[in-house]
């Protein structure tokens, strides 16, 4: 199994690199490679699949060592191990991100066609899926951080894809260096890890976490299992739009709309989530950190919820639904229901890319985003339309499909952990946030696809996508049904707590390879559980009836006015059309006064630190440096020994002039002179 990832990972990666340097030549562009890719991918993903679906449980590995130095060169030897690591998280994974990625780039075949740097799209799509699948298998989290980088990297690249435009190179750079806080906070994470375990593998993290001397370790002065854990969470609140973080996600709708579904569904911000559910083990013995993430998610589900509320870009409804959907699963993880969290993640992937590119379609043939500008389209686009409402349905928590079965076994959790240690503000925002979501999911439906056309012109136009559009979206929406997860219903699981589905079973056997299966000695906390369950089924069911029914009221029949509303609620909705001003802040505090305020302080600082002292000031020293070597050369080299050289030369055959006469019979006398002297000495 362990080989078959390998391959998953580099068909894609090999697709993007024959884009990048051949994919103009090719036909269609070379649109196919990337495809196939994905779908080979996706193959041989599918025999991991099944086993787990056989067995319950699937576990292979394959280690590499990536440096080794010699006790010569460390005074002790040194290794970074990494390497393959297959496991129940690892193979539901890479079904769902490879199933969902190949219906994106089927999808892209034809909402891309035609486009500029068509080759390019396909390149980086395919590179993004193959940091993913890399991210996914992983043992360790060095190459899970690596690969966490190259998404990031990818994200930047398709959201500004369309680069003439100036407000998606801006979203590109503003998604880039926001994501970059939170990966700054889990690169310090990673070196804590490495300073307690001298290892990042998951699972030598899972043996040794639990150790006593850790508990008492610290780094940088804070109980260091706690500080690891706040670094992963500040990892998670970039990558994957948690508050305050959150602001780059709804700005990333510049991109095309199969970027949007590939970021929301499969890749990117999912990532995030999947990265607390691999780290829980730890973020339990953190002091206080569970409790912190259940707040960030808490909060983020319910202000992304309300700002969803007021959008009229249909992207940008799904892209604050996205957020609070991610902060239900924090919320998740927080309180405990990782089990539950995780599988949220897999059905909000199958309903969540089939709402994008249905909104894909409803754009291409609308040729418009904005939502007041269409209406009536459910008879032009009958497929789209059908394929939107089952997903709308299963994101609002609806019985028999499968954002119920998830969602509210979230909701369940949160109750419980109430129950048992207080915090009511966390359900209570988690059950407010499904009545608003089930409010502004048919709102966006209503305004779409019902009602009359706002713009005769567009809704004349409008009609059904090819089939190589549609087909992606139906099948994404027949995964939206409750019975891949849970049986025919979804509703028997609140009898009993037994595992009564493959995924029960999978991750019952997850938690007990990971040490923190829960496990109930006495009747008491089952009998909350059981509360709790029953209570979230009756309670999320109501608000969510309920926010259909004023939906509904306002935008379909239209018995309440919508604009008095606006008027009653003016602040609350200038609140929200302004983004609760957070944007602004960034931008007036962070911006303007931090970052430009640093700005000029490092201008000045080199205008009159480095410009004066040491390049003006610099320029000074030569000049005297300059003048005392020319006075040098001047008196010492030229006049010692260049005019010195050639006057002692002069007088030496001035000298020589005298005695020598050119008169053989003269040297020989002198000869014979001296001879007779030398002879006289001796």
């Amino acid at each position: 199994m362990a080989h078959s990832c390998i391959w998953i990972v580099l068909l894609p990666f090999c697709a993007f690199l024959i884009q990048v340097f051949l994919g103009k030549k090719l036909p269609r562009h070379g649109d196919w490679v990337s495809v196939f890719a994905i779908l080979g991918s996706c193959a041989l993903a599918i025999p991991i699949f099944v086993q787990l679906l056989r067995t319950g449980n699937v576990s292979d590995a394959l280690p590499l060592t990536w440096i080794s130095l010699p006790q010569v060169f460390t005074g002790k030897p040194f290794e970074i191990l990494i390497g393959i690591g297959v496991n129940n998280l690892t193979a539901i994974m890479l079904m769902m991100v490879t199933l969902c990625s190949s219906l994106i780039h089927i999808f892209s075949t034809g909402y891309m066609h035609g486009e500029e740097r068509y080759h390019l799209f396909f390149a980086y799509i395919s590179l993004f899926s193959a940091a993913m699948l890399g991210l996914i298998v992983s043992d360790n989290l060095l190459t899970f951080f690596i690969c966490w980088e190259l998404m990031g990297l990818c994200s930047y690249l398709l959201i500004g894809f369309y680069y003439k435009k100036p407000s998606a190179i801006n979203a590109s750079l503003k998604a880039f260096m926001t994501t970059r806080i939170g990966d700054v906070g889990l690169f310090l994470g990673i070196c804590g890890l490495y300073t307690l375990f001298g290892t990042s593998n998951f699972e030598q993290i899972y043996a040794m976490v639990k150790q006593p001397e850790l508990a008492q370790a610290t780094i940088l002065g804070l109980p260091g299992l706690t500080f690891i854990g706040f670094m992963v969470l500040m990892g998670t609140i970039g990558k994957s739009a948690q508050f305050p973080l959150h602001v780059w996600l709804p700005d990333a709708m510049e991109g095309p709309t199969p970027v949007s579904a590939l970021i929301h569904a499969a890749t990117m911000v999912a990532a995030g989530v999947f990265l607390l559910i691999r780290m829980f083990p730890l973020l339990q013995q953190g002091h206080h950190v569970l409790t912190v993430v259940a707040y960030v998610g808490g909060v983020t589900a319910f202000l992304a919820a309300l700002l969803a509320i007021v959008q009229v870009d249909i992207k940008k409804v799904l892209a604050y639904s996205t957020i609070s959907q991610l902060g239900y699963m924090v919320l998740g993880v927080g309180v405990g229901a990782f089990p539950a969290a995780f599988l949220h993640l897999l059905t909000h992937a199958c309903f969540k890319a089939c709402l994008f590119l249905s909104s894909g379609n409803v754009i291409h043939s609308a040729h418009t985003q904005d939502m007041r500008e269409m209406g009536g389209l459910r008879t032009k686009m009958p497929l789209t339309f059908a394929a939107m409402m089952i997903a709308t349905v299963a994101i609002s928590g609806f019985p028999f499909f499968s954002g119920f079965v998830s969602k509210d076994r979230i909701l369940a959790g949160t109750l419980a952990f109430s129950m048992e240690q207080g915090h009511w503000i966390l359900p209570v925002l988690g059950f407010v946030t499904a009545g608003i979501t089930a409010f502004y999911m048919f709102r966006m439906m209503y305004m779409t696809f019902f009602g009359a056309a706002r713009d005769e012109h567009k809704h004349h136009h409008a009609h059904e996508q090819p089939f190589v559009m549609v087909f992606p979206i139906l099948v994404l929406a027949a995964l939206s049904f409750s019975l891949w997860f849970s049986g025919p219903s979804g509703i028997e699981k609140f009898d009993s707590f037994m595992p009564i589905s493959w995924y029960d079973t999978a991750i019952d056997n997850t938690q007990r390879a990971m040490g923190i299966l829960a496990e109930h000695t006495e009747g008491a906390s089952l009998e909350i559980e059981h509360r709790a369950h029953s209570l979230a089924m009756l309670f999320s069911l109501t608000v969510a009836a309920l926010g259909v029914l004023l939906s509904t009221m306002i935008y379909l029949k239209r018995v309440i006015s919508a604009d008095k509303l606006k008027a009653a609620f003016g602040p609350l909705h200038t609140l929200l059309t302004n983004r609760y001003f957070i944007d602004d802040l960034y931008v007036d505090i962070l911006v303007k006064k931090v970052l430009l305020g640093w700005n000029r302080i490092l201008a000045t600082f080199d205008d009159k630190v480095l410009d004066r002292i040491f390049v003006d000031g610099w320029s000074d020293v030569v000049m005297v440096v300059k003048s005392i070597i020319g006075k040098f050369d001047d008196i010492f080299v030229d006049r010692i020994f260049v005019d010195g050289t050639g006057q002692v030369i002069a007088l030496g055959g001035w000298a020589l002039r005298i005695v020598q006469t050119g008169r053989v019979q003269q040297y020989l006398m002198m000869a014979l002179a001296v001879l007779g002297i030398a002879i006289w000495f001796f």
